[in-house]
């Protein structure tokens, strides 16, 4: 029999249960993970990576969906606008500092939009030639090369703001010569108009090139990074070769809607962060020419807003401009 003193003893139990099991099963399907460049490329392959890795750490599947286009901004408009809580971003360095700057007519500000989940990688670029349409085998040559006549060589990119396109204008800057900017939709095919002779050079991440310079495809002139990347060993930092002042390394992380239900946002905060921190993902980077990038859950924020100054004024002075 229940009494009422009983009865008065259970209330508060008996009000917060419906709550407890009012709250969402999470996640209730795969979790998209948009990469907004077309597949085969650094972002996509670290993506995947990332992928597989966060699906086991929530229990269930997460999937990506490439969406190039515009330097990312057609991906990252997707994801900026998700609600579900199912959906997360993965951005590049770049696309984050510099593409509200250099793209006018984006609606897309991921520092605006987007909140951070993680950073989970760091990649310098290779500068790539094809050997079979420019004979060079330094970056003294090639800066020779460019001297001789304005214009005279086209290089790849991703779209103005991409890592290729800012560390091949610091290239053209240190160097004393003007190129051509020829913009693709991702690294894959930008390395394919490499190895086609379509274009004369490009900054490529080491994970896609590699396998290229390994092969004779393409010559490696130089990496963008302080020191040699152990994938390459025998490949000059470009201040070994010359231009003391060049150093970049791009980094990847992971970003998720502002719309995203605020108790969702920890739980996907921290399988992310779980991700990045497995030791089976950090030996799938470092096979592929990458390195772990894990900024502090309590520093995440600032790093993100740090970045993003330091970006925008070297873009400033490297005389970056909207296209």
């Amino acid at each position: 029999m229940i009494t009422r003193r009983l009865t008065l003893a259970l209330g508060p139990a008996l009000l917060a249960a419906p709550a407890i099991h009012a709250q969402p099963a999470w996640p209730s399907k795969p979790v998209r993970v948009i990469v907004p460049f077309a597949p085969g490329g650094p972002t996509d392959l670290i993506g995947r990576l990332v992928a597989e890795r966060l699906g086991q750490e929530i229990g269930g599947t997460a999937i990506v969906e490439n969406r190039p286009g515009a330097n990312g901004n057609i991906g990252s408009a997707v994801a900026a606008n998700e609600t579900d809580g199912h959906t997360v971003l993965f951005s590049t360095g770049t696309m984050y500092t510099l593409n509200p700057t250099l793209y006018g007519t984006s609606q897309v500000d991921l520092s605006r939009d987007c909140v951070g989940l993680a950073t989970v990688a760091a990649l310098p670029n290779v500068l790539v030639v094809n050997p079979r349409k420019l004979d060079v085998t330094s970056v003294q040559q090639l800066i020779e090369r460019g001297r001789r006549s304005a214009g005279a060589l086209t290089y790849a990119t991703f779209g103005v703001g991409s890592s290729p396109h800012v560390t091949a204008t610091l290239l053209q800057k240190l160097g004393g010569f003007e190129a051509v900017n020829v913009p693709y939709n991702g690294s894959a095919p930008a390395l394919n108009a490499v190895l086609a002779g379509d274009v004369d050079f490009l900054f490529d991440n080491v994970t896609t090139s590699t396998p290229q310079i390994q092969a004779g495809s393409v010559r490696a002139l130089g990496v963008t990074s302080a020191f040699r990347t152990s994938g390459l060993p025998d490949v000059p930092t470009l201040q070994e070769a010359g231009l003391a002042d060049f150093e970049f390394s791009g980094w990847f992380a992971a970003f998720a809607s502002r719309k995203t239900p605020a108790e969702v946002l920890p739980r996907l905060r921290a399988a992310m962060a779980a991700a990045a921190r497995a030791p089976e993902y950090a030996a799938s980077l470092r096979a592929r020419g990458a390195e772990p990038f894990v900024t502090p859950d309590a520093d995440l924020e600032g790093f993100l807003a740090r970045e993003k100054d330091r970006w925008v004024r070297l873009a400033e002075e490297a005389g970056i401009r909207r296209e």
